[in-house]
């Protein structure tokens, strides 16, 4: 989603700010033991792309049924990691989930659609890992009800209005804590948040452009190749679901239980919400968006890329 990047720079940027003006730092017990707080025991994932330990490219992450330490993301998101291999010094690719940071590579990148496997490199445990999500069998229709599921940064007045409502939000002080950000402006104080938004499938096939895709022979076949389903969230969002990109569609079955059925590709651009008065100026400057509308890769169009991931040990 194209708002990432913009959470990416402001935090780059104050991180510099942090350093330069602050005494001499105390060793960060967070990423010496590669840890954070807050977490929880669902198979999502924070997906980071640092450059020198400072995060660069934000997006989401989810592990992959049947695979050892493998997830799946969207290509997008990973687009700045170089080539097909992470470098500069090879721990550049973050994943935070369950309580712990892992490293981690890009293993496979289909050649059109919008997806990626992930592929864990650090030690890990499988029996500390959540349990993944089954891979859904039977292709979504109009008018199921999903629950889509990412990590990415909210500002506290989002947080603030989300618990008025009745919707208290998810935190997990990844900024805080992993990354030391402050922010000396309440209207500035971001943080990582889980959300799982319950949404509904509106519309079926969607062919549409992402972000910048132009009209070159590729494009034009990725354009023609890749199909989408929309949906519609149950409550605005208020911002843009910037940082969701990755994440994955959740749909119970028949049994309750928890299936894959798509990976967060894109949104529809937040339309301005005008308050009672006609003001669009929030206190804290944010004017009031309605954020409602994603577009999904439907899981079945990875179905090459889940098996392979299934394979990898």
């Amino acid at each position: 989603m194209l708002s990432r990047k913009v959470f990416s720079l402001f935090a780059i940027g104050y991180l510099l700010l942090a350093i330069n003006c602050s005494p001499p730092p105390v060793e960060n017990i967070y990423r010496k033991h590669g840890i954070f707080p807050g977490g929880i025991n669902v198979p999502v994932a924070f997906l980071v792309n640092e450059w020198a330990g400072k995060a660069k490219v934000m997006g989401s992450a989810w592990l992959i049924d049947g695979g050892n330490g493998v997830l799946f993301s969207a290509k997008h998101v990973v687009d700045a990691f170089l080539n097909d291999r992470i470098e500069l010094g090879g721990s550049e690719c973050k994943i935070f989930l369950y309580g712990r940071v892992y490293d981690c590579v890009v293993a496979r990148v289909p050649p059109l659609r919008d997806a990626v496997v992930l592929k864990l490199t650090s030690p890990f445990n499988s029996s500390e890992l959540p349990k993944p999500y089954k891979i859904a069998t039977e292709k979504v229709k109009i008018g199921d009800k999903l629950f889509i599921q990412g990590l990415h940064p909210h500002p506290k007045e989002i947080r603030d209005a989300n618990e008025r409502e009745g919707f208290k939000d998810t935190v997990m002080p990844i900024f805080r804590t992993f990354y030391e950000l402050r922010a000396g402006n309440e209207c500035v104080d971001t943080e990582i948040v889980f959300d799982s938004l319950e949404a509904k499938v509106v519309e079926l096939g969607l062919h549409i452009k992402i972000d910048d895709q132009g009209d070159s022979p590729m494009d034009k076949l990725k354009y023609d190749a890749n199909s989408y389903f929309r949906v519609e969230t149950s409550r605005n969002h208020k911002f843009s679901f910037g940082g969701l990109s990755g994440g994955v569609a959740v749909r119970l079955n028949k049994d309750g239980e928890p299936e894959a059925v798509g990976i967060v590709t894109a949104e529809r651009p937040v339309i301005l919400d005008y308050d009672e008065n006609g003001d669009l100026v929030s206190p804290c400057g944010m004017p009031p968006m309605v954020s409602n509308t994603m577009m999904i890769t439907p899981i079945e169009s990875v179905a090459d890329e889940t098996e392979y991931a299934r394979r990898m040990r």
